[in-house]
């Protein structure tokens, strides 16, 4: 399956830049670990933490990058860093160490929040982390999928006045399913009101505010304490690479510290650029900093704003030319580059287990035409065809061509 070509909508994949596939041959020739000592990649990793923060509007109140990004294999391994990170915070603020003690010695049980729109990786995560399903509150949405900011506030005063310790809530920004962005800076006011860590997941939307018109919906990111970016999908970085922008770099040292004495002589000095491996689980693995850094410095900042702009906008043309047909249905508000619609016969005569199996035949034709390829989700039970924009050479031709699709196989099978 085809996943690099521009027709494949599907998920959030994008075709990795030229320069990026050349600069990943190079580092794995050059074998330099991203653990530690003086390998290049380290320096590398460091600025472009910077770059990284400045793309995502993860920055301090003047509006200057503080922190550090570390890279890892993607979303998932991003969001148990920073969700691990913030589980040692909550003990240390209840005045114990998670390190020291475990989860073993019946104290109140932490409680983590999200969206009900959340990645799956988040109830692995916290299932993974020893906290249990059971203590991961899955918070109501509105009708653009975003988290609400009341349903959180009255869970989170539920849970203290059932004597357990609410510690985190995981938002989103570019959910996976819709794109939805949730209202972040509502969600820090909750956050700081109840003393919470705040974590934001947008492995897809985390760089989406270089569009002006989501500039403002994710303004707030200079408020959270860490944020999950994958370069390997809108930054067109080869799998696999993650990115976790932590604001405290000091409490992430004091999670995953520990030493051997192999490497204590070598150690860098406290100010100085950090080893990877003193910020995160693994102690080797590849050099991801270099075909990372190669694929932002190829395009520079305007070129990463105009290709989510672009991205954007065919989102938006689609939505439109859906909104005009009488037989295409959008299932959900176009968020960054996602639009998940329907095709309904004109006729209006299919129950909705039928229209549900209209579309998924119509997914599947489309794949099998060699076309262009469109999966499959549901929107509030119903089937979507989900279109995810994020190829640099997608243009509107793409756009009409997966509408003139959609609609043959449409009135094929209908």
């Amino acid at each position: 399956m085809p996943t690099n070509h521009p027709r494949s909508y599907a998920w959030v994949n994008t075709s990795p830049a030229p320069i990026s596939i050349l600069s990943d041959a190079l580092a794995i020739t050059l074998n330099n670990g991203q653990d530690g000592y003086d390998h290049s990649t380290v320096f590398i990793m460091h600025s472009l933490s910077r770059w990284l923060m400045e793309l995502s509007g993860f920055l301090d109140a003047d509006g200057t990058p503080n922190g550090m990004a570390i890279l890892l294999s993607g979303g998932s391994g991003a969001n148990l860093n920073g969700l691990t990170v913030a589980r040692y915070w909550a003990a240390k603020r209840d005045g114990w160490s998670i390190r020291e003690e475990g989860l073993q010695n019946n104290r109140p049980a932490m409680i983590y929040y999200t969206s009900a729109e959340a990645h799956s990786s988040v109830q692995r995560c916290i299932e993974q982390m020893g906290i249990g399903a059971s203590n991961l509150r899955r918070i109501e949405t509105d009708n653009s999928f975003r988290m609400r900011p009341d349903v959180l506030r009255e869970s989170i005063e539920a849970d203290l006045a059932a004597g357990m310790r609410p510690a985190c809530v995981v938002a989103a920004c570019g959910s996976t399913n819709v794109g939805a962005i949730d209202p972040i800076s509502d969600i820090a006011d909750v956050c700081d009101e109840f003393d919470l860590w705040l974590h934001v997941d947008g492995a897809y939307g985390g760089i989406v505010g270089l569009d002006p018109a989501y500039t403002e919906m994710t303004r707030a990111l200079n408020r959270v304490n860490s944020l999950t970016l994958d370069p390997h999908k809108w930054l067109q970085v080869p799998l696999d690479c993650g990115a976790l922008l932590v604001r405290d770099r000091q409490l992430n040292h004091e999670n995953y510290t520990l030493v051997p004495d192999y490497l204590r002589a070598a150690s860098t000095e406290e100010g100085s650029v950090p080893w990877p491996c003193e910020y995160m689980f693994e102690l080797t693995f590849g050099d991801r900093a270099l075909k990372t850094w190669a694929a932002v410095a190829r395009m520079g900042r305007d070129g990463v704003r105009d290709m989510v702009i672009n991205c954007d906008n065919l989102a938006r043309l689609l939505g439109e030319l859906v909104e005009k047909s009488d037989n295409l249905e959008l299932l959900a508000p176009v968020s960054v580059s996602t639009v998940n619609f329907r095709y309904v016969p004109k006729s209006g005569s299919l129950s909705n287990d039928a229209l549900n199996g209209l579309n998924q035949q119509i997914s599947e034709a489309i794949v099998g035409s060699g076309e262009a390829h469109i999966p499959t989700t549901k929107v509030n039970g119903a089937v979507s065809l989900r279109a995810c924009f994020l190829h640099y050479e997608n243009c509107e031709d793409d756009v009409h061509h997966l509408i003139a699709l959609v609609q043959q196989f449409g009135e094929k099978y209908e």
